[in-house]
């Protein structure tokens, strides 16, 4: 989905910058196309013919771009819960210390670089978020297991929501090559 929105994005940018140049002049090179009417001669005897077309033309617009804005502002609401979920401030207290009880926990298990905590979601459906970057040798089930026997159930009852939904992300981290000392050169 990203992929054709940021397809469309282009096409509209291009589209757009393509239309100030041309309003400004820069294609007069090629025979002065800013001098030519914006609608072909056909479509617009089909307006003037049909009183309804222009009226059509502009609804169907304006209910493109309601339907645009609405889809930005659910985008935009979406983003804000992950980063901020609409949670009380006695509980998002409880959250951060936890957090950061679980962090040092999870620091702790054998094979794990890094982890991030992020409790996200709404009021209605929260979420733990849970990323671990791990060794490249690290058994991942052993990790998962120790996480969710210990430091995800203290999470859970610190903040006080038993049936928290967690999703923890594991990321391998490849280990650091060793650099080795060049040798001196003997002669």
């Amino acid at each position: 989905m990203r992929i054709a929105i940021a397809a469309t994005g282009t096409v509209l940018l291009l589209a757009g910058g393509a239309a100030l140049a041309l309003g400004l002049g820069v294609f007069d090179a090629f025979g002065d196309p800013s001098a030519r009417p914006l609608l072909d001669p056909a479509v617009a005897r089909f307006a003037g013919d049909n009183g309804w077309f222009l009226p059509a033309a502009a609804g169907a617009a304006e209910l493109l771009a309601l339907a645009g804005q609405l889809w930005l502002v659910v985008q935009g609401r979406a983003v804000v819960h992950q980063w901020w979920p609409d949670l009380d401030p006695e509980t998002r207290v409880r959250a951060r210390a936890a957090a950061d009880d679980l962090t040092r926990d999870v620091r702790g298990l054998p094979g794990v670089r890094d982890t991030r905590v992020r409790l996200t979601g709404t009021a209605d459906r929260p979420r733990l978020r849970v990323n671990v970057s791990c060794a490249g040798d690290t058994l991942v089930s052993e990790v998962y297991g120790e996480l969710g026997a210990g430091p995800v159930e203290r999470y859970r009852s610190a903040v006080g929501m038993p049936d928290l939904p967690v999703v923890i992300r594991f990321r391998p981290v490849p280990a650091r090559p060793r650099r080795r000392r060049p040798e001196p050169e003997t002669a």
